[in-house]
């Protein structure tokens, strides 16, 4: 379950695949965009990290404002046709989600997707045998050696999860992707030693996490947020 690219799955299950995102982050960065114009234009390759005008919690909170009854989930911070802008996903309480393209110059919207459900994401996955299939993959093997009721109670807690993560404010949500993505860099950095040395210390810090109440999850989640801003 330990993935280069998101350190966190060793310890929650990767935090963002537990909320109940997986859909949309599978085509994360597939999705068709139209033609758009930003104000702050970027090279291929530049660093354009430190290029942002607004946060990511503005980002997020511009997102909430402009598609009703939706949550913003996750953000990035990415180059589209040139443009720097914010990918915000957005959830809603009908297990449907879009992304916002926002500006990362100016906080305008530039773009919604359509809503898409997660099941007609999942059948569209299952009749497309180009889509990578990894995340599929590494749950079925987290499964493999559970009955089906240990199964039913997993996800249970993987739901009440994503629940207590989106129950979050925007500055709390917006500390923990900032930390993760911090840790994301520093992981390529690491020697084998120090990754391990790195898990041992994640997998302590989050403990108990998915078999606690799901207040005591939100809890968990808002502690460690305070501690990472």
């Amino acid at each position: 379950m330990v993935s280069k690219n998101i350190i966190a799955i060793s310890t929650v299950i990767a935090l963002v695949g537990m909320i109940g995102l997986s859909p949309a982050f599978a085509d994360w960065d597939k999705t068709k965009y139209p033609n758009i114009e930003g104000t702050i234009l970027v090279e291929n390759n530049e660093d354009y990290s430190n290029l942002a005008q607004i946060t990511l919690v503005d980002a997020m909170t511009i997102a909430e404002d402009k598609v009703i009854d939706s949550k913003s989930m996750y953000a990035k911070l990415s180059p589209i046709n040139g443009y720097l802008v914010y990918k915000v996903v957005m959830t809603n309480d009908d297990h449907e989600y879009n992304k916002v393209l926002v500006d990362a110059g100016n906080g305008d919207v530039l773009y919604v997707t359509d809503a898409k459900s997660f099941d007609s994401n999942k059948k569209k996955k299952h009749n497309d045998k180009r889509n990578d299939n990894s995340h599929d993959k590494r749950m079925k093997d987290y499964y493999k050696d559970m009955t089906p009721e240990q199964v039913a109670e997993k996800k249970k807690q993987f739901k009440e999860m994503g629940e207590a993560w989106k129950s979050l404010s925007i500055p709390d949500k917006a500390a923990m992707i900032v930390h993760f993505m911090q840790m994301k860099l520093q992981w390529d950095t690491m020697s084998d030693e120090q990754k391990e040395e790195k898990k041992t210390e994640m997998k302590e810090k989050w403990k108990g996490l998915l078999t606690a109440s799901p207040e005591e999850k939100k809890q968990k989640l808002e502690e460690f947020a305070q501690s990472v801003k």
